[in-house]
């Protein structure tokens, strides 16, 4: 089930990636028609290029990105485009580079989201953010303290998404940017 590198799909996510990078730029909203698209193209594509296993991978991949960012999301700390995205991506990364487009993506976001913060001279309450985030964890019988309920630095993360996603294809081509 492991899918090849194909140029074809990621050639659609960077086109897919691009878009809503500008998007969510522009307007910080991430439309249905593209993320929910590029779900459909990721598996459509999967299956021309792999057959059965491609669509299988396509579909894997989906499954992973989905899933990571709905926990994240449910945790407040990014909008439902977002997540809708990483599936698409994950569709078009296929099984198991999908998990590299995860991890790249949250680590293209956390240093995007440290320098943005930076910039802003909000690093410290990021850090305090955070730090009341998790200690409220600890503490049954106070209540929970959500990343969403507090002020933070928006970052349109998109970008954040297709950057990684697309240093995950990238080290199909070139192995020695793989971090993984």
């Amino acid at each position: 089930m492991i899918a090849e590198p194909s140029p074809l799909l990621h050639a659609a996510l960077a086109v897919l990636g691009l878009a809503a990078a500008i998007l969510d730029l522009r307007t910080r909203l991430l439309p249905d028609w593209l993320t929910l698209g590029g779900m459909a193209v990721g598996l459509v594509l999967g299956l021309a290029v792999g057959g059965w296993d491609g669509l299988v991978s396509a579909f894997v991949g989906m499954v992973a990105g989905l899933a990571v960012f709905w926990l994240l999301c449910s945790l407040g700390m990014m909008g439902g485009g977002d997540v809708l995205l990483m599936g698409a991506m994950g569709a078009l990364l296929g099984w198991p580079m999908a998990v590299m487009g995860l991890v790249y993506s949250a680590l293209v976001g956390a240093l995007l989201g440290l320098a943005v913060s930076a910039a802003r001279g909000n690093l410290l309450r990021v850090f305090r953010n955070l730090w009341a985030a998790l200690s409220s964890i600890f503490r049954p019988k106070k209540p929970r303290v959500r990343l969403a309920d507090l002020p933070t630095d928006e970052l349109p993360y998109a970008v954040a998404i297709a950057i990684g996603s697309g240093w995950a294809a990238l080290t199909a081509y070139v192995p020695a940017v793989a971090l993984l």
